[in-house]
């Protein structure tokens, strides 16, 4: 599936009707947009279900903490990320 520069993914076969699709999220150094990103997600979800499959469920993972800055409050933001999303198969 054809992704933005955005989000990049690796695909596995799962069993003989399921795949796992982990998006990455790239490092800009800025905070995670979640809005822009699951929209990606759902934009190549969309044409899955064209082919034939659907979401079973999805997970998601922090993979880059960025700590706190000079003058920002908290611990920080997450920086990259990965998305897993596991589709079914529908059978004909």
């Amino acid at each position: 599936m054809e992704m933005s520069t955005l989000v990049t993914q690796n695909e596995f076969r799962a069993g003989p009707d399921q795949r796992i699709v982990v998006y990455h999220v790239g490092d800009t150094g800025e905070e995670l947009n979640p809005v822009a990103i699951f929209a990606e997600i759902a934009e190549d979800a969309a044409k899955r279900a064209d082919q034939g499959q659907r979401i079973v469920t999805i997970s998601s993972l922090s993979t880059r903490h960025s700590g706190a800055y000079l003058g920002r409050q908290g611990s920080g933001f997450e920086t990259k990320a990965s998305i897993a999303v596991v589709y079914e198969d529908r059978r004909p």
